[in-house]
């Protein structure tokens, strides 16, 4: 039986948490489903944080609120630089994935920029994107996206910040062309990462994008 990665006790069956840790890893039942983010009322014609946005992705989850037990793992994860945390997570959200967000598509993730990869020695992202694809089997294509321009940390930028920070900052290598895909990331915030690449995929003609990541941030929790 696997060990919790909080306390090191007995993980419950199909998770990384014990039963006593899991209390405190939420997950992301109520949101919107225009895009994916936490809310006390779903509605079909999209949230506050939506209604008036220009969303490309056609369909996104988030497994987790980012809050507690989640939010701490990936934050010792990407800052202590742990990567067997990043495969653990990964194989998560590839068994927790939602069957019809997956089929047919190709399997693929936020690049960094190479310096900021240099410094930390791994993409989380990969590593999960790439757990994913193996798990459904599906094409993983990991050189697809390439980060243009080192930008600023989503993490410590408001709303317009984050969407201006992106833009341009990610380019295709090869035709997309009534391609599908699925994105896969570690943490959500406003989905401005996934929109942009969503963006540029389809002005290149792709056919669908959708995308899951592990959490979820939400001013309801923190």
């Amino acid at each position: 039986m696997d060990s919790c990665l909080i306390c090191g006790g007995f993980a419950e069956k199909n998770h990384f948490l014990c039963s006593e840790c899991a209390k405190f890893a939420l997950f992301n039942t109520r949101c919107c489903p225009k895009c994916g983010n936490f809310v006390f009322e779903p509605d079909p014609s999209g949230c506050n944080s939506c209604r008036k946005k220009g969303i490309y992705f056609d369909k996104i989850q988030s497994i987790f609120i980012y809050s507690g037990a989640v939010a701490m793992l990936i934050s010792t994860m990407k800052y202590n630089k742990i990567k067997y945390l990043a495969e653990i997570l990964g194989n998560f959200i590839a068994k927790n994935t939602e069957r019809g967000l997956v089929e047919g598509r190709t399997v693929i993730f936020p690049p960094m920029y190479f310096t900021d990869k240099l410094l930390r020695g791994f993409n989380q992202s990969e590593i999960m994107a790439d757990r994913v694809a193996s798990f459904h089997k599906l094409d993983f294509d990991w050189r697809l996206l390439k980060k243009c321009r080192k930008t600023e940390h989503q993490a410590n930028l408001d709303f317009e910040k984050r969407i201006t920070n992106l833009k341009d900052s990610f380019k295709l290598t090869r035709a997309v062309k009534n391609e599908s895909f699925l994105i896969v990331d570690d943490v959500c915030t406003t989905a401005s990462t996934v929109n942009e690449i969503a963006s540029l995929l389809k002005k290149n003609g792709a056919k669908s994008v959708n995308a899951v990541t592990l959490a979820r941030r939400t001013l309801y929790f923190s």
